[in-house]
């Protein structure tokens, strides 16, 4: 194995009549960051579509009119590549270098098929799982039946392409797809940790089936079951009073849970569609306070151009004033030296040209007096915006403020004694299974010591299928979870100590806490600290891995913090995780995008998406210009 990392160069929009629209890749930390609706997340998405995503990209109206969609990459053996694709979706076609267009002629390049499969490997998924290192893996897709399945890129890319809202999951970072795709996920996570995949494994192609003698089975003396009667009857006390009604009684909750289960699944679901409302009324209200504080700045400087227009104008009038007084004043002896008129020389400084003096701070006076005009007209342009935007930013407040009242409400008392009940019904559930099960070993014992001496029973026949375990030394999962600790102990993450892999919920535990336990900010923050850490533990031990790592809005906490969030959004997080990066990366890509501006020292290194069309860099695609 070996870590032979991919390179991203660029990506590419085209289509006739259209402006391209590029976003160009370059080694090391890459970061933008800037408002919302600027394709942000588009881009990655599109990185990922390019990758060989099935699900078609966003309808977004700035893509209109744009039909291709170019790639470029550099493998680790130095090759360049451009990867084309319909911007609708289908199969792609690969070429040689770095081409800032399709070639005319139809049959250049090579086509590869968007479906991963082991009968032709003219696809998109092989080519890029040969130059990684890992093609022809097979990973195990059934622990009972240990079926296996040939390893594709898509079931690896969800570890390096993060996007938002993905980061914030509470579940481990490993899993991507539903409950029955898990074990495939587990299988590539050992395969990047350890080099090995599971074609050791042999599948059943047939359960098994042989046939077992009966045992002979002695007698049980009497005394011996009465006792496990009595036994049995004792503990079957403790959990019931009434033995005769715990099926009726288990059918009952069964139903009640039912119930509650649809009624905490429609206050979640509320829940979480009013909080994407409000993180959409929330992103544009902080776009309109980026552009408040950019005209309030405007004014002030405005202001202070106003003042020296006006300071200016005092000074060239007074000049104009007493340029009048010296041609017209009749010449008189000097009240400072007494010099009579004819041993005075005026002319020494001015050429004694005082008219010509005085016409040149009268036209100045013009000048200065047009464009004090106008910029007066542009503030009070600014002010009527201002006030616009001050009033929408208040209408805004108050659908934040009614966001948050639904929220809570939904998180009332109501929905805590809901969740408190079903978590009590699950409880009693257990236990009157237990108790069924108790009555059921009574029953038995009961008619053995009625029938002690039983006849033989026929042969059973018994499968001899197991399921197939998944092992990862625990000190590979150790080394691991120390890489992920040192990662955040680099980034003065709170806490960060004793972080250890959980194999049941199969994420990392942070000083005692889940990962998945704390608010969505710090959720992506440690989110990105597991992925930047299979990066890392890959890269150091030359193990295979796409070689670079995207992730869309990691530090969510600063953008707008909430519960935990906020103690992390006071604290030099936000700079130590940067500057890690940067430190990080080397020769290999981390893409950074987030909606808050990076610290100041990474400013100028860094790509702003302004949404506002007199300051570039507009957005992903050129700014269009709204028609009635």
């Amino acid at each position: 194995m070996a870590f032979n990392g991919l390179l991203l160069r660029f990506i590419r929009f085209l289509g006739p009549g259209k402006e391209p629209a590029e976003f160009t890749f370059t080694p090391g930390l890459n970061i933008l960051w800037g408002s919302s609706d600027t394709g942000k997340t588009f881009l990655v998405e599109a990185v990922d579509f390019m990758l060989g995503a099935g699900s078609s990209l966003k309808d977004i109206p700035e893509r209109v009119g744009y039909e291709r969609v170019l790639l470029g990459l550099t493998t680790a053996a130095g090759k360049d590549y451009t990867i084309h694709r319909s911007i609708n979706g289908g199969s792609f076609r690969r070429y040689d270098g770095l081409l800032t267009d399709v070639p005319e002629d139809q049959k250049a390049g090579k086509a590869l098929s968007a479906v991963h499969t082991t009968k032709n490997f003219n696809n998109l998924s092989h080519w890029l799982l040969q130059e990684i290192g890992l093609d022809n893996k097979h990973i195990l897709w059934s622990k009972k039946t240990g079926e296996l399945r040939s390893l594709g890129f898509r079931a690896l890319a969800h570890l390096c392409v993060i996007i938002y809202p993905k980061i914030t999951q509470v579940t481990s970072p490993l899993y991507d797809g539903q409950y029955q795709d898990q074990p495939r996920e587990y299988g590539v996570f050992k395969l990047l940790l350890t080099g090995n995949d599971d074609s050791a494994v042999t599948p059943e192609s047939a359960i098994e089936v042989q046939s077992v003698q009966a045992v002979e089975r002695h007698p049980i003396l009497p005394e011996a079951l009465e006792h496990l009667v009595t036994t049995y009857e004792d503990e079957l006390a403790k959990l019931t009073d009434i033995p005769e009604g715990l099926e009726a009684e288990e059918r009952a909750i069964e139903e009640q849970l039912e119930q509650l289960d649809a009624s905490l699944r429609s206050m979640e679901g509320q829940i979480s569609e009013t909080t994407r409302r409000r993180k959409d009324v929330y992103d544009t209200y902080a776009r309109l306070t980026a552009r408040s504080d950019e005209i309030t700045e405007l004014q002030s400087r405005f202001h202070l151009l106003d003042q020296q227009y006006t300071n200016d104008l005092r000074r060239l009038v007074a000049i104009a004033e007493s340029g009048q007084f010296f041609v017209l004043r009749d010449p008189t002896t000097c009240p400072l030296c007494g010099a009579l008129p004819e041993g005075q020389h005026h002319d020494s400084a001015c050429d004694g040209n005082v008219a010509a003096v005085t016409q040149a701070a009268t036209a100045d006076i013009a000048k200065i007096k047009l464009l004090q005009t106008e910029l007066q007209e542009t503030v009070a342009a600014l002010t009527k915006d201002h006030t616009g935007i001050l009033a929408e930013r208040r209408a805004l407040e108050v659908q934040l403020r009614g966001y948050q009242q639904q929220i809570d409400a939904a998180l009332s008392p109501e929905f805590g004694s809901a969740r408190n009940t079903y978590e009590e019904l699950i409880e009693k559930r257990a236990s009157i299974r237990q108790a069924v099960m108790l009555q059921k070993k009574l029953q038995a014992a009961r008619r053995r010591l009625d029938e002690p001496t039983m006849p033989p029973e026929k042969p059973e026949t018994r499968e001899t299928s197991g399921d197939v375990e998944q092992y990862i030394s625990k000190t590979v999962l150790r080394a691991f979870s120390k890489t992920v600790e040192n990662i955040l102990q680099e980034w003065h993450f709170p806490n960060a100590t004793d972080v250890y892999f959980d194999e049941v919920t199969r994420d990392i535990v942070i000083g005692g806490r889940p990962r998945g336990s704390r608010g969505a900010g710090l959720c992506a923050i440690t989110y990105s600290a597991f992925i930047i850490g299979l990066f890392e533990y890959c890269r150091s031990r030359k193990m295979s891995h796409p070689g670079f790592v995207i992730l869309d809005s990691p530090l969510l906490a600063y953008k707008e913090p909430k519960g935990e969030d906020e103690g992390i959004a006071g604290t030099d997080l936000k700079p130590r995780f940067y500057e890690h990066l940067e430190k990080l990366a080397g020769d290999q890509q981390i893409f950074v995008v987030d909606n808050t501006e990076p610290p100041a020292n990474f400013r100028a290194k860094a790509l702003q998406f302004t949404h506002n069309p007199e300051i570039p860099r507009y957005g992903l695609f050129p700014h269009i210009e709204k028609t009635e």
